[in-house]
């Protein structure tokens, strides 16, 4: 989409469809020219930074325009989208939460209007990050075969998901343009994703009918189960067009929309505590010789000759869950 606001850029990736079996990672259309030109004259270039992926920087735009997006590929085909108005986003209201009767999970709602009854279909994408802790925690670390104090703390780690999900909300059968807590997402409490600290960021876009069709119709086909009284699946293209073929399918849906966004923080203390006792106690060379994962030193009774503790990584080192010991600098 293009991003009408003042504040970021705009971002559009070029990619293949394939098949569903395939599970190789999108081919990318690189050195593509990609414009968006609006119905009263103005075109905006955007430049290329690798993987298929193309960039326009912050600007403010014309309001009253249409846009629509032009693509020429290196291999001198052209797609072109209809044009699309600009859509209005108002602010979110609150983003809150539902904890079960049996605290098995954690549900995050969102409540947002238009006081101008304008926009009506929305959609929401958002990025989870969280902190967590390992049950044990390591003081020293081998390297270059010496035993050396950790400077790292891997303790604790810092994980950022940002799901696919197609989240949808439409106020169209109200008076009002309302959307009260409209469900973004469900946590199960066993995720421990709400043990220690978890943030969203959430953002919203308003969306005109077509594009509400269009991303409606794309969740029933995607994200459905399978089951017998499912939708069956449907071609789905959006509106834009090969201009020098005009039966190749071309995937996806140009908009033009400023959207709201909102970041919350949430302590819940909702977790299951993952119990690791230390494996062993093993001398300074067994330490070296097997590469053991070291915790802490050991000093028997009347020794002044350390040992040292050796435990799981599993159970000490965060980042074997996929973490990052480095925190997010909006981390509060």
């Amino acid at each position: 989409f293009l991003n009408t606001g003042s504040k970021d850029s705009s971002r559009i990736q070029l990619t293949y469809s394939q098949l569903v079996t395939n599970k190789s990672t999108f081919a990318p259309e690189l050195r593509a020219q990609v414009t968006v030109e609006g119905d009263k004259g103005s075109i905006f270039t955007f430049t290329e930074i690798g993987k298929g992926l193309y960039r326009l920087a912050p600007r403010a735009v014309n309001e009253a325009e249409k846009f629509r997006i032009r693509i020429k590929t290196a291999a001198r085909k052209e797609y072109l989208s209809d044009y699309t108005a600009v859509k209005q986003t108002p602010p979110i209201d609150s983003i809150t939460y539902q904890i079960a009767a049996d605290k098995s999970t954690f549900q995050i709602n969102v409540n947002t209007h238009d006081p101008l009854n304008k926009t009506r279909f929305y959609r929401w994408k958002f990025e989870e990050t969280w902190e967590y802790n390992m049950p044990l925690y390591s003081l020293f670390e081998i390297k270059n075969n010496a035993i050396i104090e950790r400077v790292e703390n891997i303790n604790t780690c810092w994980t950022t998901e940002t799901p696919s999900t197609i989240l949808l909300g439409s106020s169209i059968k109200l008076s009002q343009d309302l959307i009260r807590d409209a469900p973004i997402t469900t946590i199960p409490i066993v995720s421990n994703k709400l043990r220690i600290k978890y943030s969203m960021l959430l953002k919203q876009f308003g969306l005109t009918e077509e594009g509400f069709q269009y991303w409606n119709a794309l969740a029933k086909t995607t994200e459905t189960t399978g089951s017998l009284f499912d939708p069956q699946p449907s071609q789905i293209t959006g509106n834009i067009k090969c201009t020098t073929n005009s039966q190749e399918l071309v995937f996806g849906f140009f908009s033009a929309v400023a959207p709201q966004e909102k970041r919350v923080f949430f302590s819940p203390g909702l977790g299951v505590y993952t119990f690791c006792q230390p494996l062993d106690t093993v001398s300074r060379g067994d330490a070296i010789k097997f590469q053991h994962f070291l915790l802490t030193e050991y000093f028997a009774e009347g020794s002044s000759v350390a040992e040292y503790i050796i435990g799981d990584p599993g159970c000490a080192d965060c980042r074997t869950k996929g973490g990052n010991t480095k925190r997010p600098i909006f981390w509060q």
